[in-house]
């Protein structure tokens, strides 16, 4: 038996309609994807016939709830391994974070009995380009729910690759941002890791976002006292693992096409930015409120770094949560990664482009990939 398609449809759909009108708005539309803007349009209307229950239920709660310690940011590239460190903190029951529901239904949270069926239906078992497994309650990065909120946020490039410069310009750097506009931003962003904490429970606001690494300032502005976690990791490898996932993902969500050559180009400007973007305001950040690890280090001992994470940040009951991050690591024991072959050409290309950041990090070509 032939197996049943899911009809094409973007994670756009728990969308305010406002947000998700002004995410589409003066974008191109490529004609082939006139079907999932229709379908994910007609999800957006239904799923705000909701939303007004639930302004009301969490105006109050949101205006009086006070977060009980400060956030946990887990910053760096994306394919660094920030999503194994995410899942793996987030066993500890002290911690607070936004689910998967939540970042395609930010604005559905109360009416999650209907829309959870829904999304359960349309997201695959595992994440194209790596297999991590998925599931609408695990954790999840909270820009999908920003985004989905408030359309001035840097996921709009997985819709629309063309125009991630000016996103990154905006979004990350928040340049030509309006204080006014720039203002709601960081309530809408209070007010959803709120809503998170009322949701999962626990006292830890536990935040995982590369896209972060670069908002340094805004987060700061926000949570003066948060504690930053910047995983980093061989930059042959983050390149190849971007584009393989980049290549595998993105054209299951995008509205308009991008070549090879302009995914790579754009791996290519993002990790220059957002790296120098971190190195440029690090320094704002408490000594005492910043970890940086390797993921090959943090690989071979992942319990060694959480017990020092845990004593460094001052989070208490590390003995107490150890078995669940046991249980979790065995858990993932099997899992296998990804294998590279690469060309001489791309190697001298990424090694040119990202040669600083091999130096200040002490890397070298990574000895298991194949090059022809």
């Amino acid at each position: 038996m032939a197996k049943f398609k899911l009809p094409p449809i973007s994670p756009l759909i728990g969308s305010h309609p406002v947000s998700y009108i002004r995410t589409l708005w003066g974008r191109k539309i490529e004609r082939k994807h006139y079907l999932k803007t229709l379908l994910t349009s007609i999800v957006v209307l239904v799923s705000s016939l909701f939303q007004w229950y639930e302004k009301i239920y969490y105006s109050f709660k949101c205006r009086t709830f006070k977060l009980k310690s400060d956030p946990v940011f887990i910053i760096g590239h994306w394919r660094t391994g920030t999503t194994f460190l995410h899942n793996l903190i987030s066993q500890d029951s002290q911690m607070g974070y936004v689910t998967t529901y939540q970042t395609v239904f930010p604005n559905n949270l109360k009416s999650k009995f209907l829309f959870r069926t829904i999304m359960r239906a349309l997201i695959p078992e595992k994440r194209p380009g790596d297999n991590v497994r998925l599931n609408v309650a695990f954790p999840q990065e909270e820009e999908f729910a920003l985004t989905n909120i408030n359309p001035l946020n840097y996921y709009q490039f997985m819709y629309f690759p063309k125009d991630y410069a000016e996103y990154y310009d905006k979004y990350i750097r928040m340049n030509g941002l309006s204080d006014k506009v720039y203002s709601k931003w960081k309530r809408d962003y209070k007010r959803m890791v709120k809503k998170a904490m009322m949701n999962t429970g626990g006292n830890i606001p536990l935040l995982k976002n590369p896209c972060n690494t670069g908002r340094l300032k805004v987060m700061l502005d926000m949570y003066p006292e948060a504690k930053f976690i910047f995983i980093l990791r061989n930059p042959v490898i983050v390149f190849l693992s971007s584009k393989k996932f980049f290549t595998e993902l993105l054209p299951t969500l995008w509205f308009h096409s991008a070549s090879k050559e302009e995914l790579e180009e754009m791996i290519f400007e993002i990790y220059d930015q957002l790296i120098h973007d971190y190195l440029e305001t690090k320094s704002l950040i408490p000594t005492q409120n910043l970890i940086e690890i390797k993921f090959e280090d943090y690989e071979k001992e992942p319990l060694s770094f959480l017990k020092d994470l845990y004593e460094q940040f001052g989070i208490p009951d590390f003995e107490n949560a150890k078995p669940v991050f046991m249980e979790y690591v065995e858990r993932m024991a099997g899992y296998r990664k990804n294998t590279y072959v690469i060309s001489r050409t791309l190697l001298d290309r990424i090694i040119d482009r990202w040669g600083f950041s091999m130096d200040l990090w002490d890397y070298k070509v990574p000895e298991n990939i194949e090059v022809i």
